[in-house]
């Protein structure tokens, strides 16, 4: 894997903790600091789907994660449709 080096500014509290994590995992500063990035821009991509999703969502009734998770409203939902055997012309009523 082919790598570049990312310079950063930390203030005191901040390079403090880093320090902390490091002695407390055993990982060294640069290992925890790209997980946390890789961690965060995760999420950053996350939220981006999530918020060009939830109108279609919103639309169907999943209006929180519980909705989601709990399968209710998805057997709700798989009920209703019907499908010719094209996924995409898998339409609703």
């Amino acid at each position: 894997m082919k790598t570049c080096t990312l310079t950063i500014r930390l203030d005191k509290e901040l390079k403090e903790l880093l320090a902390k994590a490091s002695k407390r995992s055993g990982k060294n500063r640069s290992k925890i600091a790209r997980e946390a990035l890789r961690r965060q821009l995760r999420m950053d991509q996350f939220e981006a789907i999530r918020k060009r999703t939830m109108p279609f969502a919103e639309a169907r009734g999943f209006l929180t994660d519980e909705d989601v998770f709990s399968g209710r409203r998805i057997r709700e939902y798989r009920g209703k449709l019907k499908w010719s055997g094209n996924l995409d012309e898998m339409r609703t009523n």
